[in-house]
């Protein structure tokens, strides 16, 4: 029972700690502008293939900006590449922004050529819980099965 005890925290963290990693990584982009820009381009890439041969799509946009009196040109929609074999998934994606439209980005003050037009979501924090459920029953399984393996005074 210790083992699985043992097995279920072991899970729990790895879980835990991919939640919290996401949810580090979006709050990185508190501190970044806000920034008005313009669709430039938007379309479907379906020059690739996934590793079963079937066609794989990826959102090809750019967007001009002006961030502390220099242009520049923002092709990320969010901070990792959106891909998928479902067309159609990507074009609700790319819905919101046909070429032409003004809209705004979010600047990277430190780095100005990064932008994305969507920020990461901060849910992950929200969702931690549930694999923390699991380390605790393995913690609490653990220690109910040492508590009753202790030997019996004499």
């Amino acid at each position: 029972m210790v083992l699985m005890g043992l097995f279920l925290v072991a899970i729990g963290a790895i879980f835990m700690s991919y939640l919290w990693n996401a949810y580090q990584r979006a709050k990185i982009m508190d501190p970044w502008v806000e920034t008005p820009c313009r669709i430039v381009s938007a379309a479907l890439d379906d020059s690739q293939q996934n590793q079963h041969y079937a066609t794989k799509y990826r959102i090809d946009l750019s967007y001009e900006y002006e961030f502390k009196g220099k242009e520049f040109t923002g092709t990320r929609l969010k901070r990792l590449p959106s891909e998928s074999a479902d067309a159609n998934k990507l074009r609700k994606k790319m819905a919101p922004y046909p070429v032409g439209t003004n809209t705004v980005c979010y600047v990277d003050p430190n780095d100005p050529e990064m932008a994305v037009l969507k920020k990461d979501s901060k849910a992950a924090l929200y969702s931690i819980w549930f694999p923390a459920l699991f380390s605790i029953g393995g913690l609490g399984i653990i220690f109910s099965t040492l508590r009753r393996a202790k030997p019996q005074a004499l």
